[in-house]
């Protein structure tokens, strides 16, 4: 059977062997690989996310190349996991990592809505707003890693990311006026799960470790920072060009954030 990370239309050779973290401490070792587990069990999440929206969108029907990637996307986040999975466990060891991960995500099912509405709202929280700022996140420790297999690794999903948030912008600029409005309308509730956690989180100025800075970490304050400005700067002028009024969006934003923007 093939090894996970060879499945795909596109393979990345990722120098595993390089992987070396003798010269991190035990905590920073920590922190790193727990950042990846946590990670692992994200991508695993949604795998089940774009499964639910692929068979959703080939039930209403939709143009066949975006149903091509939203249905490769499942098989993507399986590789993704895997990829985070081992570099969590160069850092925690096998005992500390478990080899599978269980879960789908909880997500709103909008019984009320039509179907064409429910998958258009499900690939807009899962793509326009989840994967677009991953990849906004990606990049950014994209930027710090210097060591080899890090930003191999990184690039493997960065590829991936980037398309995943684009199949929701696609989708929703297609989208008829009324389908548009109940986006805006749903906005503050997805914004809230997708994003509500790190927008609302108190800036607390992390100690810098420049150690971990070439495998590719990002200190909690930049994150936070980092997502502030990505929903300033790409998601609110993405939903004003797919005319998507965001609004609702930003009056959520600044209860969470309790400052003025």
């Amino acid at each position: 059977m093939k090894d996970v990370l060879s499945v795909g239309a596109q393979v990345r050779e990722i120098p595993w062997a390089d992987l070396a973290l003798d010269s991190l401490s035990p905590e920073q070792r920590a922190r790193l690989g727990h950042d990846w587990r946590h990670r692992m069990e994200q991508e695993h999440l949604a795998v089940g996310a774009f499964a639910m929206i692929t068979q959703e969108l080939a039930e209403v029907g939709c143009d066949p190349t975006v149903l091509a990637f939203v249905a490769k996307a499942s098989c993507d986040e399986v590789r993704h996991a895997e990829i985070c999975r081992r570099l969590a466990v160069s850092a925690l060891g096998a005992s500390a990592v478990p080899a599978r991960v269980r879960g789908t995500p909880k997500i709103p099912a909008h019984a009320e809505q039509p179907m064409p509405v429910r998958a258009l709202l499900h690939a807009v929280e899962m793509c326009c707003l989840g994967e677009t700022c991953t990849g906004v996140y990606l990049t950014t420790m994209h930027e710090h890693a210097t060591h080899p297999t890090a930003r191999r690794a990184l690039e493997a999903l960065l590829e991936d990311e980037i398309d995943h948030g684009r199949m929701g912008w696609a989708l929703l600029s297609t989208a008829d006026e009324a389908s548009k409005a109940i986006v805006s309308r749903e906005l503050p509730a997805m914004t809230s799960r997708a994003l509500g956690a790190v927008l609302g989180a108190k800036l607390r100025c992390e100690r810098a470790d420049e150690a971990l800075y070439p495998f590719g970490y990002v200190p909690n304050d930049e994150a936070v920072a980092l997502y502030r400005k990505t929903l300033d700067d790409v998601l609110v002028p993405g939903f004003e060009m797919t005319g998507v009024d965001p609004k609702p969006m930003l009056e959520l934003a600044r209860t969470l954030i309790g400052a003025p923007r």
